[in-house]
């Protein structure tokens, strides 16, 4: 239905940028693949006019955050459009597969050397977001890109200033847990006569790497700060 509803935008200019087409819908809007005066391709977030209304003062964080943000990593926040009826953020389209669409659509198996590649990136792109003061709340696997090994992050419509109360930096370290079994997951074989067993039992993970993984999910004591995450998670999975 949302694909149906989206597709009406094709062709319709917008400021300087002409809609190509949709590429996704989340909680909040939908976003285009558009077309610059240029040639350069970007991304138009639109929000959804009744949840804007509603959420003004929220959405305002996405634009405040990405302008402060200055890294390849992460999309750059290029423009806002009001116009008739149609609000929306201008970002940097970044080339790549999401890891959902790896994993679900082309049911890639990551082998020792990706995981450890694709994890010791992304750990450093969250210590670059929590020395600028931002956690992102939502490293899901629909977020997060991968173009010729390189790891982007996206969607930042859930991140905050952090504070010591209701934003704190380990939100984003139960996030980056789930995301990593998710990869470990991929070259799983299920074995029949096992079922049922939790992630720790039924994975192929040594000692050091089942305590890292369970201090990120908050089964152990969990992690103080990045750092010490980026610094465990190399001795714990980097290929010898």
């Amino acid at each position: 239905m949302w694909l149906w509803r989206a597709k009406r935008y094709s062709g319709k200019q917008l400021d300087r940028y002409t809609i190509e087409g949709p590429i996704g819908e989340g909680r909040y809007g939908m976003c285009f693949l558009a077309k610059s005066a240029s040639g350069n391709m970007v991304v138009i977030k639109q929000f959804k006019p009744g949840i804007f209304k509603r959420n003004s003062q929220k959405n305002i964080y996405e634009a405040i955050i990405l302008s402060k943000l200055k890294d390849k990593r992460i999309p750059e926040l290029l423009g806002v459009i009001n116009q008739k009826g149609f609000y929306g953020f201008i970002l940097e389209f970044k080339h790549g597969n999401t890891l959902k669409d790896l994993l679900y659509k082309y049911n890639h198996k990551f082998t020792s050397e990706e995981f450890f590649d694709t994890g010791i990136q992304l750990i450093k792109i969250i210590r670059y977001l929590h020395e600028n003061g931002v956690v992102h709340r939502d490293i899901r696997i629909p977020n997060v890109l991968i173009n010729n090994g390189e790891v982007y992050l996206i969607d930042f419509g859930l991140a905050r200033w952090a504070d010591n109360n209701q934003y704190s930096y380990d939100l984003d370290f139960s996030y980056l847990g789930d995301l990593l079994l998710y990869l470990l997951y991929s070259s799983y074989e299920k074995k029949e006569k096992y079922k049922n067993l939790p992630w720790y039992k039924e994975l192929s993970l040594t000692c050091e790497q089942k305590l890292f993984l369970k201090r990120l999910l908050g089964l152990e004591a969990v992690y103080k700060n990045i750092c010490d995450i980026e610094t465990d998670f190399v001795n714990a999975f980097k290929p010898k």
